[in-house]
Parts: C-alpha cells; sequence; structure tokens
C-alpha cells in the first residue's frame, strides 16, 4: 500500500501521465517475497491511478526495497 500512495502522491507532479511499469529492487536480505510482492501491488493498485501498471522486480543482495523508476506515457491510461 506504502508503494502505491507514494506514486499516486507523485503523479500529480508529473502532468496528465499514466503509468505503463513501475520498477523496484528487492534485498534478497529484505525479507521480501517477490511474488508476494506483485500479487499485493497488483491488489492494492486496484481502483488507483495506476491500476494495471506492470511490477518489474530487481533483484539485489542486501536489504534494501527501492523504487528506482516510473515509465509513463503522455495522457490518461485507456484502462
Amino acid at each position: 500500500m506504502s508503494l502505491v500512495d507514494a506514486i499516486c502522491d507523485e503523479l500529480p507532479k508529473l502532468g496528465n501521465v499514466s503509468v505503463q511499469s513501475v520498477r523496484v529492487k528487492v534485498g534478497a536480505l529484505s525479507g521480501i517475497a517477490a511474488e508476494a510482492l506483485t500479487f499485493a501491488f497488483d491488489v492494492a493498485a486496484e481502483g488507483s491511478p495506476i491500476a494495471g501498471a506492470r511490477l518489474d522486480v530487481e533483484g539485489a543482495a542486501g536489504r534494501e526495497l527501492e523504487l528506482t523508476g516510473l515509465e509513463v506515457l503522455d495522457g490518461p491510461a485507456d484502462r
């Protein structure tokens, strides 16, 4: 939920865009399972401005959970 909330809070700064994908880096020692994060992201994003966006998870060796990027397109989403 926090990841979705943080992205949605930043969207007004980007203008009229639709989010296509969200990239995160997840450390192996973070205690977060990538599959669980992907499922939770889809559920949390449902009904939000980023509903339908794809979550791309990059593995890392440490404890990090870091938002590394957004892929956006000009204009509203066609979802």
